[in-house]
């Protein structure tokens, strides 16, 4: 029976953390690509007034996807199931959100 090392960098609580940051920055890439000149209240203002503010952060969590599949790939079964952890709880918001 071979002795199989640890995967580096393979944990739950760093899949957790990188599947609930990776979609903040998504988001801070999305407001500085598509409304650079404007301050960021008035953004979400706007993002508020417009009832797409949910919308944009489910298309965030999106990228929780890929990461998923790289620690999958990548034999990090343990930081996948963070990964997944994290997006539950995006879903759960907004499936909160969507009902209030």
């Amino acid at each position: 029976m071979k002795y199989l090392p640890k995967t580096k960098y393979d944990s739950i609580t760093l899949g957790t953390i990188v599947g609930l940051v990776a979609p903040l920055l998504v988001f801070i890439i999305y407001y500085l690509i598509a409304y650079h000149g404007m301050r960021l209240q008035s953004f979400f203002n706007y993002l508020h007034n417009g009832e797409i503010f949910i919308p944009i952060i489910s298309l965030c969590a999106t990228i929780n996807l890929l990461l998923f599949f790289i620690c999958i790939w990548t034999d990090r079964d343990k930081s996948a199931r963070g990964v997944l952890q994290a997006t539950f709880i995006y879903a759960i918001y907004v499936c909160i959100m969507k009902l209030i």
